[in-house]
């Protein structure tokens, strides 16, 4: 099976219907269990590069915002990004063209999901700087990348790597002295 290309003029709504629009519809209660294999990995590289870099700190956000952040937190960053860095970048049956392309696939969003955290600070949000750029901060982001691609691959669910994205910054921001870049804006 061959993966079109979604840029190719008058396809790219098709495209997005087909890939992102399908992957709203897929469950993440009824995906493989291996689609979550990453994710044990992924709390291990973050905690072990969190804690030994200094950025993760135990410790309760104190704020009258608190009680809204969990929602705030599931719209931007975890479902608008993964949107778009998984449900856009990734196609959705890419397993289907090989173990190699769906692995290539993965590698690309994960890549543009890191530059996008530098990008974002530089232009948009210029309190993140410290972070954004931090090298650690970045590997743990492109652990994330790598876990919430290869979900999204197993699954086809958008929902599957919103999940974890959200549990991930959510802990990050209100038990591990995160950033809440939220209040910061």
């Amino acid at each position: 099976m061959s993966i079109r290309n979604p840029m190719t003029p008058g396809r790219s709504s098709t495209y997005l219907r087909s890939n992102l629009g399908k992957s709203f519809l897929t469950s993440p209660f009824q995906v493989p269990l291996k689609a979550w294999a990453l994710v044990p990995a992924f709390a291990i590289i973050a905690a072990s590069v969190g804690f030994g870099a200094g950025l993760l700190q135990f410790g309760w956000l104190d704020s009258p915002i608190t009680p809204l952040l969990p929602l705030i937190l599931f719209v931007f960053p975890a479902l608008l990004e993964e949107a778009f860095f998984r449900g856009v970048l990734i196609p959705r049956n890419i397993l289907a063209a090989g173990h190699a392309k769906a692995a290539w696939s993965v590698a690309i969003s994960t890549l543009v999901f890191v530059v996008w955290h530098p990008f974002n600070a530089l232009t948009f949000n210029p309190t993140a700087t410290s972070l954004f750029l931090n090298p650690w901060f970045l590997v743990i982001v492109c652990a994330m990348g790598v876990t919430c691609g290869y979900a999204y691959v197993l699954s086809r669910s958008i929902w599957v790597p919103v999940l974890i994205h959200w549990a991930a910054v959510t802990v990050w921001v209100l038990f591990l002295g995160g950033r809440n870049l939220v209040l910061e804006l």
